[in-house]
């Protein structure tokens, strides 16, 4: 809207409650444990269709006039990667909070599921939180197995970060989870060596 109009900046933010209000559209999301008025949100997309359209095929749609199909299907697949991370982080939250709302599993929520980020470039997935058995349970979400298993040293130094910066949760129990769509025996294994427990599709959707 800077853009197209300067007379209309100061209505920036009456555009975005439109779209998340009346057309949702777009999502507004915060850290966990953050004020709801902190300058620290972030925006997003919320349909995945639209995010999937705009981020990894409009433009290689637009070039098959004067590019060659196979690697326009390329570029599209390898920014398609990217989209589906963000979609699956959506994904896992969601589940978790419908197996507490069923009763299902070992971890019933006392809030939404969250991630959090900060200014020092820390970065959690998910942060689920149990208030009554005073526990903690943090989440690395990614789209193979593989990338999860080579995020493990980023994963710890994010968590300790996170620590730091909320220091009354040293007393908790901490949960580490590595999540991804399909995890085998060997990833399985590597996480586990690394203090990680190792969650996939199935172990999220098992009891739904």
């Amino acid at each position: 809207m800077r853009e197209i109009s300067r007379e209309t900046d100061h209505q920036v933010a009456g555009y975005l409650k439109i779209l998340i209000e009346r057309y949702q559209l777009i999502e507004k999301k915060l850290p966990v444990f953050c004020k709801p008025n902190a300058r620290s949100g972030r925006y997003y997309m919320a349909d995945n269709f639209l995010v999937a359209w705009l981020a990894a095929l409009a433009s290689n749609v637009s070039a098959l006039a004067f590019s060659p199909v196979m690697r326009l299907v390329h570029n599209s697949a390898e920014r398609l990667n990217d989209v589906e991370g963000h979609a699956f982080e959506k994904l896992v939250a969601q589940l978790y909070e419908e197996r507490s709302r069923k009763g299902i599993g070992d971890f019933p929520l006392s809030s939404r599921i969250q991630g959090y980020w900060d200014s020092a470039d820390s970065e959690l997935d998910l942060v689920a939180v149990d208030e009554a058995q005073r526990r903690i349970r943090f989440g690395d979400c990614k789209r193979s197995g593989d990338r999860l298993v080579g995020n493990v040293a980023t994963f710890h130094g994010h968590t300790q970060r996170f620590i730091s910066h909320f220091p009354k949760y040293r007393a908790w129990k901490l949960g580490y989870f590595g999540m991804a769509p399909e995890l085998s025996t060997d990833h399985r294994k590597a996480l586990t060596e690394n203090g990680i427990a190792a969650q996939d599709l199935n172990d999220l959707t098992a009891g739904l």
